[in-house]
């Protein structure tokens, strides 16, 4: 929302005050505590004795579909919107100042990374998805399918994390500079060594000569 409000909506700043955002974040807080309580109220979950854990059951459709639809599809639906949005607003204004343009796509390549790190995080659930759907097509659970669950969760989460690494330029300038900090150091111990024996090799050469040598 920041990035669609500060491309598009630029000359409104009612939209880029900081009391507009700090009420949108409350918003998204209380939408975050809202949506999980679609599945929770019902009694969605239950406690499957072959796993010890509470999870939804696959043979509760309609349980099932809830989060998908309202946690996974409402998100994934309103950040396509979005990016859509900016990339045709970007395009549509090809006569825009040269530094305004610059700022824009700094900020798209900005919601660029953005959208990969959700497609990362959305694929985590992908792997439940199509249990769901086969076992909705062909009434047929496949075992250990919240071990499988787990495991993706994990692996998902995993990735997002080295995916946040990569596409984090402020990441990658901490690696650099502390690269930048070892290398000089090196050089300088060595740049010392040369001159303590230059030092010894030229007082060795003017060192005063006995008489009876």
């Amino acid at each position: 929302m920041f990035r669609l409000f500060r491309i598009a909506f630029y000359r409104r700043k009612s939209l880029q005050s900081r009391e507009f955002f700090i009420i949108a974040f409350i918003i998204q807080w209380i939408l975050s505590f809202i949506l999980p309580l679609s599945s929770l109220l019902p009694n969605d979950y239950e406690y499957l004795p072959l796993y010890f854990t509470c999870w939804i059951s696959f043979q509760n459709i309609r349980g099932t579909l809830t989060p998908i639809i309202l946690i996974y599809g409402s998100s994934i639906s309103v950040i396509f919107f979005i990016y859509v949005y900016i990339i045709r607003y970007i395009r549509r204004t090809n006569r825009i100042q040269q530094v305004r343009q610059r700022s824009n796509e700094r900020d798209l390549l900005v919601l660029k990374r953005i959208v990969i790190l959700i497609l990362v995080t959305v694929s985590i659930g992908l792997p439940s998805v199509f249990i769901f759907l086969i076992y909705v097509i062909g009434h047929y659970l496949i075992p250990y399918t919240h071990h499988i669950e787990g495991i993706c969760l994990i692996t998902g989460l995993f990735t997002a994390t080295i995916c946040f690494t990569i596409i984090s330029p402020q990441i990658k300038k901490l690696f650099r500079h502390n690269q930048q900090q070892i290398y000089p150091i090196e050089l300088i111990g060595n740049n010392q060594d040369h001159r303590t024996r230059t030092f010894q090799q030229l007082t060795h050469q003017h060192q005063p000569r006995s008489i009876f040598n």
